[in-house]
């Protein structure tokens, strides 16, 4: 198993305008948002099939991974208004070995879309949220070899998250993870 890192950041007031337009996840974005998920990473990630992926991201949206935060989530949009980029949030992972607090559970970026900002865009429209709603910290996992997802991470404040004691436990669910970010 890929060694994971969680990191947590504290939120805050969007201090810029953001490059790209977005808005929050809809219901109705659950078949771009598969499809963008089956094609901006290795199946190795999503599985061997686009129907595979648009599945898991359905049970995604409709909370396997923990209750999901729609105003919390957003979607980056082209000139013609398709689906480029997307964060979700969670009111927080499922299982016992992460922190209480809201948690980013995936972070994509069409591939053709990458190194423009949109990520980072994504995470502060999603800071920026939460801090409006009074949350004072955000939490994701990522993988500890991925340099491009890490340097972005902590360019946005974010810190290890050392747990208070290390547990397992049996009956978690696998939590996505933003470990593939592709910006």
């Amino acid at each position: 198993m890929t060694d994971m890192v969680t990191l947590i950041a504290k939120t805050t007031p969007l201090e810029r305008d953001l490059t790209f337009p977005s808005r929050t996840v809809e219901a109705a974005d659950a078949a771009r948002l598969g499809e963008l998920y089956f094609t901006a990473y290795d199946t190795s990630v999503v599985g061997d099939s686009l129907d595979a992926a648009l599945a898991d991201m359905k049970e995604s949206l409709a909370g396997k991974y923990g209750a999901l935060l729609p105003t919390a989530s957003h979607v980056a949009l082209d000139e013609a208004g398709k689906i480029i980029a997307a964060v979700l949030v969670v009111e927080h992972a499922v299982g016992d070995d992460t922190p209480d607090t809201p948690f980013i559970i995936e972070l994509i970026t069409d591939r053709q879309h990458r190194r423009r900002g949109l990520a980072e865009d994504l995470v502060l429209a999603t800071m920026d949220t939460l801090f409006n709603e009074g949350r004072s910290d955000v939490a994701l996992r990522v993988e500890a070899s991925n340099s491009a997802a890490l340097a972005l991470y902590l360019s946005l404040d974010f810190r290890r998250w050392p747990p208070k004691k290390q547990t397992t436990s049996k009956n978690s669910t696998p939590r996505r993870s933003p470990s593939w970010i592709n910006s």
